[in-house]
């Protein structure tokens, strides 16, 4: 994995990390302070749906494609040359590219409407519209990846690429792929 993409992916996992245990701690004092106190923390609810579970769910989004974990069907892949192959994924990336950015396009309208009107969380005055514009981010950073993703198929080819994980196959001394 190139160093772009490696410290993308140690960025997007930690601020998941972080945003997972922030959530956690806050759901956990809520719960404490609500018990022993007869105080709950305010709107806990409301942030919890909607700051920290869109963060986590959107964050996972690229990291998964940086990890090659989203659901693939190589049935039609599988069969074909290599050739042939190496095309087929590179019109995979380019298609992947532009309905992530159609996603971006929309979420930032989206997340305009929302800044215009002042949007709170249901009937409370929490604000949540500055979390919409993390779909745009994260949808156009997927285009990105989709984007690298068509560039390194077509320069290294399908046969040096490992099938299982997408990922340039490794050598050893005798250059064998294995």
């Amino acid at each position: 994995m190139p160093t772009f993409t490696k410290v993308l992916n140690k960025c997007l996992t930690t601020m998941t990390a972080v945003a997972v245990i922030i959530m956690m701690l806050h759901i956990v004092i809520h719960a404490l302070t609500r018990s022993l106190f007869d105080a709950p923390i305010y709107g806990t609810n409301e942030i919890v749906e909607y700051w920290y579970l869109p963060i986590v769910a959107l964050l996972g989004i690229p990291a998964a494609q940086l990890q090659k974990e989203h659901i693939t069907v190589t049935m039609a892949i599988d069969r074909a040359r290599p050739a042939t192959a190496s095309v087929f994924r590179v019109f995979a990336c380019i298609l992947g590219a532009l309905v992530s950015l159609a996603f971006a396009w929309f979420g930032l309208m989206k997340a305009l409407e929302n800044m215009a009107i002042g949007s709170t969380a249901d009937v409370s005055d929490i604000i949540t519209w500055p979390v919409y514009f993390l779909v745009p981010i994260v949808f156009v950073l997927l285009a990105a990846l989709y984007v690298l993703d068509a560039v390194l198929i077509a320069r290294i080819g399908e046969s040096e690429l490992d099938r299982a994980t997408g990922r340039p196959a490794e050598h050893d001394a005798d250059n064998r792929t294995y």
